[in-house]
Parts: C-alpha cells; structure tokens; sequence
C-alpha cells in the first residue's frame, strides 16, 4: 500500500513503493540483498556499486538487480 512520501517502482517487473528519499542502498537492505553480490541497473543504465548510496530512487524508476551466480564446468 503506497503512503503519502512513497515513491512507486517497478523492481525486476514487480510493481513496490519505496519511502521517499530512499536509496538503492536502502532498497537492497529491505530486500536483504548484499550490494557486493548484485548490480543494478537504473532505468536502463547500470550503475557503478559507489553510487548505490547517493542514488536517491524517484517516482516511476525501472530497475533491475542482477544477482551473481556462482558455477560453471
């Protein structure tokens, strides 16, 4: 349910809301994501992991998390 300061999002095709002034750092500790196993890309751009922290998310963001597998033969 969107509050009054929250911010609507779409996060790997999924539809979320977000506090206003949240940050992709704050997005991924409420999905309990280790930032050092992902990227994100931001509506279309990836985004270097030492931005993570100052990026605030705004209103209408596409983003996608990639995670890291680990594998191979």
């Amino acid at each position: 349910m969107k509050g009054l300061f929250d911010v609507e999002l779409t996060v790997n095709g999924k539809k979320r809301t977000a506090a206003d002034g949240a940050t992709i750092t704050t997005l991924l500790e409420e999905l309990q994501i280790n930032p050092l196993r992902v990227a994100v890309q931001l509506n279309q751009q990836i985004l270097k992991r030492e931005l993570y922290e100052r990026t605030p998310l705004r209103e209408g963001d596409m983003l996608e998390i990639i995670t890291f597998m680990a594998g191979g033969s």
